[in-house]
C-alpha cells in the first residue's frame, strides 16, 4: 500500500514514524473484520488516498516552512456526541463571513498535486466530487441521515485521517474493534498535523477564525485543547435514546454495505459503550483544562429558539454580532440546514436497546446537562 502511494506521488517521506506506526495498527485491526468485496475496495482506496495526501503535505511543508508560522487563533469548534445537532449549528454559524469554514472537497484534499501543492483547487474539487458520487452510489440511503455534497460544509475529521487516525473506518465502515483500539492512542501528534493542514488551508483562503465541526473531537478533547489551547468549544447535547438510536441507524446503514455480516445488537452495544466513553473523557478533560472555554447547547433549545441560542454563543465567547449578521442568521435558520434528505426512521429495539436501558447508562450525564 505504501509503495503504491509513493509510486503515484513520486515521494517517500511521511514526516516521521508515528504515522507509519498508526498505519500498521490500523491494518492489524482491519484484518479482524470479515469484509466483503466492496469493503476491501473501500479500505484500500481510503488508506491509499490518505497516504498520498500525507506525502504531499510533508513535501509542501518542506518547500514552504513558513506555513507552520500561520497563526490559528481562537478556532470555534463544535463537538458533542454524534447525532446531537452539530451539523445544523455548523451550517448556521457558517453564515458569518468572519468564520472560515471547510468544504468537503478541500478538507478531503487539502493539498494539491506535486506541481501545484499549495493550490490545485480545480483538481482537488474534481477528486472530491468523484468520491462524493461514489458515496452516493454505494450508500444511497445515507442521505436520509447525513447527505454529503462536494461543496457543502463538512467535518474536519479528514485532516486527522491524513495522520492515520481514520475515523471513517471505525464509524463509517463499522470496524468497532479499531474504534476501541484508537482510544488508547496519544492523539496529540495527529492534532498537530491537523493544525498544519488548517494553516495550509488558511493560506489559500482566510477569514477571522476557523469554524470547525466534528463529534469525534469529544473523545479526544484533551489532545485538541493541547494543540488549540484558546479554542472556543461548543458542545451539543440531545436526549440519549434519540442520540444513540440515530447513530446506530446511520452506522448500520453504512457498515452493512462493506461487511459480510453485521450484528445489529453488537452495533447497539458498541454505540452505548462508545458514547459513554466519549462523555466520560469529555468531562475528565474539563477537569484537566479548567480554563478551557466550553459552552453547552441543548438540541431542544437550538430547535425551540435557534437565534437566541446562537446569540448566547456569541455573547459567551465575546464575538461581534451585528444586526446584519442576525438577519443573515435568521434567514439561514429558516432554511433548516440539517443535511438530511427525507425522514430518518429507525427503531432502537432493532439494536437490542430500550429507552430505559439507554437512559440508565447515562444517568449522571443526563442530570448534569438536563437532557
Amino acid at each position: 500500500m505504501r509503495s503504491l502511494a509513493e509510486r503515484l506521488n513520486g515521494l517517500d517521506d511521511y514526516g516521521g514514524n508515528g504515522v507509519l506506526e498508526r498505519l500498521g495498527e490500523t491494518v492489524d485491526c482491519l484484518k479482524q473484520v470479515e469484509w466483503n468485496a466492496l469493503g476491501h475496495f473501500g479500505i484500500r482506496y481510503l488508506l491509499n488516498y490518505h497516504l498520498g495526501n500525507r506525502l504531499r503535505l510533508v513535501e509542501v511543508l518542506k518547500q514552504r516552512p513558513d506555513i507552520e508560522q500561520v497563526a490559528i487563533e481562537r478556532p470555534l469548534i463544535i463537538t458533542g456526541l454524534f447525532r446531537t445537532g452539530t451539523t445544523f449549528l455548523h451550517n448556521v454559524l457558517a453564515t458569518d463571513p468572519a468564520n472560515r469554514v471547510g468544504r468537503t472537497w478541500e478538507l478531503a484534499h487539502p493539498v494539491g498535486r506535486t506541481h501545484d501543492l499549495l493550490d490545485d483547487a480545480k483538481w482537488r474539487r474534481w477528486r472530491g466530487s468523484h468520491e462524493v458520487a461514489m458515496n452516493h452510489m454505494m450508500i444511497p440511503e445515507q442521505s436520509e441521515v447525513h447527505h454529503v455534497e462536494t461543496d457543502a460544509y463538512e467535518e474536519d475529521f479528514f485532516l486527522l485521517e491524513n495522520d492515520k487516525a481514520v475515523m471513517e473506518l471505525a464509524i463509517g465502515l463499522g470496524d468497532f474493534g479499531y474504534a476501541t483500539h484508537m482510544l488508547g492512542w496519544d492523539m496529540v501528534e495527529p492534532y498537530r498535523w491537523h493544525k498544519r493542514q488548517l494553516q495550509l488551508l488558511w493560506m489559500q483562503r482566510s477569514a477571522k477564525r476557523w469554524l470547525l465541526k466534528c463529534p469525534w473531537h469529544l473523545w479526544h478533547l484533551d489532545a485538541l485543547l493541547t494543540v488549540y489551547p484558546d479554542a472556543l468549544i461548543v458542545q451539543t447535547h440531545r436526549t440519549l435514546p434519540a442520540t444513540i438510536g440515530s447513530q446506530c441507524s446511520l452506522s448500520a446503514r453504512m457498515a452493512s454495505k462493506f461487511q459480510r455480516t453485521l450484528d445489529l445488537e453488537e452495533v447497539g452495544r458498541f454505540w452505548v459503550e462508545y458514547s459513554q466513553t466519549g462523555v466520560e473523557r469529555g468531562l475528565r478533560t474539563r477537569e484537566s483544562f479548567p480554563n478551557a472555554k466550553i459552552h453547552d447547547v441543548r438540541l431542544s433549545d437550538l430547535e425551540a429558539r435557534p437565534l437566541e441560542t446562537v446569540r448566547e454563543i456569541y455573547e459567551v465567547f465575546g464575538l461581534p454580532l451585528s444586526s446584519d449578521l442576525e438577519t443573515a442568521l435568521r434567514a439561514r435558520i429558516e432554511q433548516s440546514p440539517t443535511a438530511q434528505l427525507g425522514e430518518h426512521e429507525y427503531d432502537i429495539a432493532d439494536y437490542g436497546l430500550s429507552e430505559t436501558g439507554i437512559e440508565g447508562a447515562f444517568d449522571g450525564y443526563r442530570e448534569r446537562f438536563r437532557v
